[in-house]
């Protein structure tokens, strides 16, 4: 598919549920043109996800702390998923602010093979169905990384367009005061736009703090 088709399919499917388009957007990447981070990559970011997630839910329960203490784990983690985890106080809004990352654990989780199918974000999503991946105790995250199986670029991108597309709707809704289109949950669709632009690279950001969402 080319980028010109991946666009007006996104159109098509975006118009179906009543969500405005902007036919001004330009097109996003080429397929031949796009990197995807490694499996390694990915299961390292799926951990500090978990981290973050599990600590804004949990709150006062050493584990994630722990855990992310032994060996090269603490690298795993971006630096402000590193304060957050190892801060004695964390602030409310920062437990509100990790806990919005459980979506782009989701995203990321179907874009490494553990979500057979996702829809567009009209609902909070659920780490249950593939939690079991990950440890249970302080163990290294084995089950994980034979689990994952990296979809291939056409399909993450197909979700790359319809997030790009999505997002500006959300954004210009709000900018006009008008509800977020579709029933979508917009910070979900932040959240898994953010995810999708680290896992193509968007921008060649390789920081996950400083990835880019522009729409």
């Amino acid at each position: 598919m080319t980028p010109a088709q991946r666009q007006a399919a996104t159109e098509t499917l975006l118009r179906e549920h009543g969500i405005p388009v902007n036919p001004e957007l330009p097109w996003i990447e080429d397929e031949h043109e796009v990197r995807l981070r490694s499996a390694d990559a990915l299961c390292c970011r799926l951990m500090a996800l978990w981290g973050v997630v599990g600590t804004s839910m949990l709150r006062e329960n050493d584990f994630f702390e722990d855990y992310f203490s032994i060996g090269e784990r603490r690298a795993w983690l971006s630096g402000e998923e590193e304060r957050f985890l190892f801060d004695p106080v964390p602030l409310d809004a920062d437990y509100l602010r990790f806990s919005w990352r459980q979506e782009a654990l989701y995203f990321l989780a179907w874009c490494g093979g553990l979500v057979d199918r996702i829809d567009l974000p009209r609902s909070e999503a659920s780490a249950r169905a593939f939690l079991h991946f990950f440890p249970e105790d302080e163990a290294d995250p084995a089950a994980l990384r034979e689990a994952l199986r990296v979809r291939p670029a056409r399909e993450i991108l197909d979700w790359s367009d319809r997030l790009y597309r999505l997002h500006w709707a959300v954004r210009d809704a709000r900018l006009h005061g008008r509800p977020t289109p579709g029933g979508l949950v917009s910070g979900a669709v932040f959240e898994w736009h953010y995810a999708v632009n680290w896992m193509t690279r968007y921008d060649g950001e390789d920081d996950w703090d400083e990835v880019g969402t522009d729409t």
